[in-house]
């Protein structure tokens, strides 16, 4: 059994190493300040809980304990939601320096962000810089989340995709730098 999940662990290795990312921002690339969410421009906040077929209302909030319960009587998905708050954010706050960057979601938590490849809970995530996008690749089990930021003059495009549970789905959310920002 540790024979397998040794080679479990080197395939996942192997697959996020596979994708070649710049651990250098790019000359004149900034995503810092404070991002409020186009409505009009983006998907609606998945609710994940029931597959990727499954409503897209946002989702409640609960408290910690509920939310375990669901994710473990619903699909992985539901790990996606929780872990991926970009995916409900209505706001977003982001400090960038040269190495890594700091993202606050509202509602959300905050997560630190280092350029490479390290260990978050149970996802092992590879950032960097793909020409002038950050590319953020998270595997775990039987998922894999790529999250892809754009910035165009005052606008910030994040597209998520999803490939969980035998299916793939891609989200996309816009949010307009806030003025004085």
């Amino acid at each position: 059994m540790n024979k397998l999940a040794l080679l479990s662990l080197l395939g996942l290795l192997t697959a996020c190493s596979s994708v070649e990312l710049n651990e250098v921002n790019p000359e004149g690339v900034n995503l810092s300040g404070e991002w409020v969410l186009d409505f009009a421009d983006s998907d609606a906040a998945p609710d994940l809980r029931e597959g990727l077929h499954g409503s897209k209302k946002r989702p409640r909030h609960t408290d910690r304990r509920a939310q375990i319960l669901e994710i473990a009587k619903g699909s992985a998905l539901a790990f996606i939601v929780h872990d991926f708050q970009v995916l409900r954010a209505d706001k977003i706050e982001i400090e960038q320096n040269r190495n890594s960057m700091g993202i606050q979601y509202h509602p959300g938590v905050y997560r630190d962000l280092t350029w490479g490849e390290r260990q978050r809970g149970l996802w092992e995530v590879y950032a960097g810089w793909e020409e002038t996008d950050l590319v953020i690749i998270s595997k775990a089990n039987d998922m894999l989340v790529t999250e892809r930021l754009g910035r165009k003059g005052n606008r910030l495009w994040v597209v998520v995709t999803v490939d969980a549970d035998g299916e793939e789905r891609s989200f996309t959310r816009v949010f307009n730098l806030r003025a004085g920002s």
